[in-house]
Order: structure tokens, then sequence, then C-alpha cells
């Protein structure tokens, strides 16, 4: 039996000792465009974020003129990442509200690694402006807590097609300062739904593997325990607590920390912090961070209501105008001053509900008749 091999055999199974060996099963790299790179009509201005799954770019859209947003994959080759990045597509592109991005999109680079097109937010996040600023106004901490919570009761109570199955509502499981983007206008988006769920199943949830960022995450969700739309309001009760102290409730390093402490409600009191807080605001952030989910708001809904009844009692503005002007000048939004008891009951200083400016008001009292004939001719007025 003749075991030679045929000389294209031979050059078929002929190794080079020199040349490196590939790996079939390493995953291809996804290799990021740089400024000037086009992808698709978008031409590539400036990478604006960055995380561990996708980056995201500012563009110029060459067919339309306008700018956009696109977020590339970075784990363009994974079955699971590009599931959940197809997921998050099919949500944005079901979503129409004023306080959530919105997506154009879904398209591939040349590698056929998959990007979504989206609207692109001039402004900054809230992680950015924490960074910056530390803490807050409550005014300005209220509005965006405001906006966020009107975010989260539509995505809560919506229908979605899902992988051709109608599910009811979705949790976000991802509410933190990174992904809440405050345009220079005023406006306020709720961004990154790429771990999103139906409420009634789990999608793109491995064995006990907890996904979301640790600090911000309920103790059920801490727990892989099963969870509702309650999840989303802790994790909103624990962005406005830092919005509104400059400390995060949970700051503990260790998995370990972070798990007991939120498991037995311990974070750092409001009394602690040397200043004084709006009795309705300790009950609205003590409300949300309740261990137990039936402790908490029953839905997204009714804490915004909270939020609002509260960010009405310390600000005149509108929630938008509180943060037009904050972006605008942060000193232009005054700290919050307790009212002074009255011995009658009531708020010492309290000015009057009339639409009369208080200090005309205060003079007329002071002064007489002439200024009684003036207020008279203003009411004719």
């Amino acid at each position: 039996m003749n075991n030679s091999l045929d000389p294209k055999s031979q050059q078929r199974y002929s190794v080079n000792p020199g040349a490196p060996v590939a790996n079939p099963y390493n995953e291809q790299p996804t290799v990021m465009p740089k400024v000037g790179d086009k992808v698709g009509p978008n031409l590539i201005q400036e990478l604006i974020g960055e995380g561990g799954s996708a980056s995201v770019f500012k563009v110029w859209h060459g067919e339309l003129e306008v700018v956009r947003a696109i977020k590339i994959l970075k784990q363009g080759f994974k079955a699971d990442a590009r599931e959940r990045f197809f997921t998050e597509a099919k949500i944005l592109a079901d979503i129409r509200h004023p306080n959530i991005i919105e997506i154009y999109d879904l398209d591939y680079t040349e590698q056929q690694v998959p990007y979504l097109e989206l609207e692109f937010i001039d402004g900054v996040s809230l992680k950015d402006m924490l960074g910056k600023d530390s803490r807050m106004p409550f005014a300005a901490g209220l509005a965006i807590a405001y906006f966020i919570s009107r975010a989260l009761h539509y995505a809560h109570i919506k229908d979605y097609t899902l992988y051709g199955k109608i599910y009811k509502g979705l949790i976000h499981r991802d509410v933190k300062p990174e992904n809440i983007l405050i345009s220079k206008s005023g406006d306020v988006k709720l961004m990154d739904f790429g771990i999103a769920r139906p409420s009634e199943v789990s999608l793109h949830t491995v064995g006990a593997k907890v996904m979301g960022t640790l600090v911000y995450l309920s103790p059920e969700q801490m727990a892989g325990q099963p969870l509702d739309a309650r999840s989303d309001i802790f994790s909103l009760g624990t962005v406005l607590y830092e919005m509104v102290t400059g400390n995060r409730a949970f700051p503990q390093k260790t998995l370990a920390e972070i798990v007991q402490k939120k498991s037995q409600g311990q974070y750092r009191s409001l009394s602690s912090f040397g200043r004084q807080f709006p009795e309705k605001l300790v009950r609205l952030l003590e409300k949300s961070l309740s261990v137990e989910p039936s402790g908490r708001h029953g839905t997204a809904e009714e804490m915004c209501a909270e939020i609002y009844s509260v960010f009405q009692e310390i600000s005149d503005l509108s929630p938008h105008d509180v943060l037009t002007a904050y972006l605008r000048d942060p000193k232009s939004i005054p700290e919050w001053v307790p009212p002074e008891p009255s011995k009658q009951g009531g708020e010492a200083g309290a000015q009057p509900k009339s639409g009369l400016p208080w200090a005309i008001i205060a003079t007329a009292a002071a002064g007489g008749a002439a200024i009684v004939g003036v207020l008279a001719l203003l009411f004719m007025g």
C-alpha cells in the first residue's frame, strides 16, 4: 500500500513552522472607526461615548445633511451581545416619547458589525454634570427625575412586539447617570435599552449573571429575583439621592458590601449632610429606596406625581425652565431655604398668591393712601 500523498495533498497539508497559527475559536475584534472615516452615509466627527459593549460617535449624515449619533457594537461577533443589541433596536424603534432617545436606522459596517443610527443630543450626560458640579440644587435634581419618571412610566405600560410576541410593559434595568442625557436646550433623554426586558419574561440573562451597574440596582435585581417596574423606581431613587446630596446612596467598593447595605436598606441619612431637606423630598427618597418593592411607589406615574408635588413647593418655574436656566448658569438656581415657622401656624414670609409683586404690596401696607391709589389703578388696568 502506498501511503505517500500526491503533490496537491502535500501542498494542502504542509505547515510553515515560522508562520503564526490562527486560533479558529477566537472572536474577531471589532475595529472602531476613526475621525474622518465613513460608516455607511455617516462621516465620523468625534467619539462622544464609550462603554463596555459599544462606542457612540457623533456623525454627519451626508445624504440627509443632518447631525446624528451612531452606536457601534464592540463585541460585534459575539452572539449574546448581538442579540441584546438587536433587542435594543427593536425596542427603540417602537418607542416615541420626548424623554427617550430616538432611533432612525439599524445597519452594518463593512465588517458586518451592527450599528444603530440615533438622535444626537447636543448636551451632556448626568454623569458628567455630577462630576462637574457634584451636588445639584433641589429644583434641578427634581426636574431631571421628573422627566425620567415620565419616560419610565411610558416604557412600563407600553405594548411591545419582540421576536413575534406581544409583551405588556418593559423594565429598563439600567437607570443610572450615564444613561441620562440633558441637552443644552433643557431636554432630558433616557437612553441605553440594551438590557431592558419585558416585565413577564427574562431575556438575555445567563444563569445567575446580574446585568446592570451595581450601585444603582435594586436589591431584588442584585439577588436575581423576579422584577417589576418598581425595580426601576429604586434605581431612579438612587440617582435622585445622588443629585441632591452629591454622594452615592451606596458608595461601597465591593460587591459583598453593596449587597449587605442594600439588603438592609442602609444608606447615609439625609440629616447627616449638615443641611436641611424639604420634608416631602425626604419622604420621597425614603419611599423610593425602600428595600421591599411593596414599600415603594406602585408605579412610575405615582412617583412622577410625587416628584412634581415636591418640585412645585420649591420652585415657581417649570421643570424645563429650571434646567434651561441651570445649564446656562448653575448659580441662577437659588438654594432652597427652609421656611421659618410662623406663630399663626403658617409659613413666615410667605408671599400672597396674587399676581402683584410682593414688594409693591408691602410698600402699600406701609405707605398709606397714595400707594393704595396706585394699586387701585393697577387693578383697574
